[in-house]
């Protein structure tokens, strides 16, 4: 029996859920038995539908994290006739009288609050995610560690966490051909060998460390090439001054976001990356760069030493040299970077979003009571 299906697609632009939304709907569009309703902010309707051509799209004014959305958008569901609702994200509205089903993908903003925040702010956090951990029937997290934080942190019930990996788009294996590589390099002004890192300029990211570690091996060691920065820094920010100061200056390229397309063909310029972050609850670029064939090194932490444990080169993100030391081995060991490429490729090929598709729908049933 299809199960009537209503998916929170408010977040779909978002950086790390926006990708997993996307390929969660594209998924679920395929299944015959899903029948499919996806809420959509005001505007996006035509996103949603070019994802889910088959899914029907109910639309909201309700913005995430309010007051607000609590009552909005139990309204916008109030004659969908549905089973089941899946909220991608922690906020399940309190006045809403359906099944729900969860994804909690981290608990960053506990650990590192944004700068700024305020106290409430947390408050509102805290509650909302312990009122969703009670009321959804089954609560998906995508990495063990962050099963471990909710039970830890939230003394959640840990018969309804279920963990659910993240996949990789396979198109990210595909590598372009040597003269669309070369456009890339021109068009961002590149310099081979490149070490890349894709991250937003959060505390959580480390992107302090990833300079001076870079700054060190560049020192020390005498490693060519440049420091590729993707995601939330571009030119302007404060770590193209600081790299200035320190005296990397066209040693670090900060590109800000680029279009999807630009990140999957800079995977494959890229010599290795370094994702060394604090805190992540999957770290989907570590999982990307595997598809591409890049070699990772990555944090001894988490999630991170999860997905990259036997495949990516693991150190400790707090230690400058480590990491120095091990973007150096990583550039100059060929027989090692064969061995990582290899590994990694195995890694992704295991987990696709078919698999995740098909992972949760099981959830679905779950919390339904049918298995």
């Amino acid at each position: 029996m299809a199960i009537r299906l209503a998916v929170d697609g408010r977040k779909l632009t978002d950086f790390g859920i926006g990708t997993y939304l996307r390929a969660l709907l594209r998924g679920l569009d395929e299944r015959p038995d899903v029948e499919l309703t996806v809420i959509s902010r005001i505007g996006h309707e035509d996103r949603v539908s070019e994802l889910a051509p088959g899914a029907r799209v109910v639309s909201t004014a309700a913005r995430g994290y309010g007051i607000a959305e609590h009552f909005q958008l139990p309204a916008a569901l109030l004659r969908e006739r549905v089973d089941l609702v899946h909220f991608p994200h922690y906020v399940v509205p309190r006045f809403l009288p359906k099944k729900t089903v969860v994804t909690v993908h981290d608990l960053i903003q506990l650990f590192y609050p944004p700068p700024g925040q305020h106290q409430l702010s947390r408050l509102y956090l805290r509650l909302v995610l312990g009122s969703a951990l009670r009321r959804a029937r089954r609560v998906i997290t995508v990495s063990r560690s962050s099963r471990r934080d909710l039970i830890n942190l939230f003394a959640a019930d840990p018969e309804r966490l279920v963990v659910v990996p993240n996949g990789v788009d396979p198109v990210i294996a595909e590598r372009p051909d040597k003269e669309t590589l070369e456009k890339i390099k021109a068009r961002y002004d590149l310099r081979s060998p490149l070490v890349l890192v894709v991250a937003n300029d959060k505390p959580h990211k480390n992107l302090d460390l990833v300079l001076r570690a870079y700054h060190l091996a560049v020192r020390k060691h005498r490693i060519p090439g440049q420091l590729v920065l993707l995601g939330g820094a571009g030119p302007e920010s404060r770590l193209q001054t600081r790299a200035d100061r320190i005296g990397l200056g066209e040693r670090v390229r900060l590109l800000g976001r680029v279009p999807r397309a630009d990140l999957y063909a800079l995977y494959h310029v890229a010599a290795v990356q370094l994702h060394v972050s604090l805190y992540e609850g999957f770290g989907l670029p570590v999982l990307e760069a595997m598809c591409a064939g890049v070699p990772v090194i990555t944090s001894n932490l988490g999630a991170m030493r999860e997905l990259g444990e036997g495949v990516a080169r693991l150190v400790n993100p707090l230690e400058v040299d480590e990491v120095a030391a091990a973007l150096e081995r990583v550039l100059v060991d060929d027989p090692m970077r064969r061995r990582m490429v290899e590994a990694g490729k195995r890694r992704a090929e295991s987990l696709s979003w078919g698999r995740t598709v098909e992972e949760t729908v099981a959830v679905y049933r779950l919390a339904l009571g049918e298995v």
